[in-house]
């Protein structure tokens, strides 16, 4: 499954995931930290600022990025509905008619060595 990811899907996975994964850790541990210990967060607050800062300066255009790939991703998706549908549906009637087809003329056929109960 590896083989067939783009170098792309490659490269997001091994940069880009691992900063938005980082940003919101940081992120995260300084929210919990100053809930736990709101004075030393206090007393240090630019260093977290600037920490989450440097990281979110990476992290967050590439995680903008990220989501705008996936919209036109569910854009395209979305778009496929109506034809995805109309498809499947002429598909359905075209199988009914053969069907319909090969049991009118499957009546019509003699089993060769079968007797005919109504002679």
């Amino acid at each position: 499954m590896a083989d067939d990811k783009s170098f792309n899907d490659r490269l997001v996975s091994k940069t880009v995931l691992p900063v938005i994964y980082l940003w919101m850790l940081a992120s995260g541990a300084v929210v919990f930290m100053g809930i736990q210990d709101p004075d030393t967060v206090l007393a240090n607050l630019d260093g977290f600022i600037a920490l989450i800062a440097i990281i979110g300066g990476v992290a967050a255009p590439a995680l903008n990025t990220l989501l705008r790939m996936w919209e036109a991703e569910q854009t395209n998706e979305v778009a496929e509905i109506p034809a995805d549908y109309m498809h499947a549906r002429q598909e359905g009637s075209r199988q009914h008619t053969h069907r319909m087809i090969v049991e009118k003329h499957s009546v019509g056929i003699q089993v060769p060595g079968a007797t005919n109960e109504e002679e």
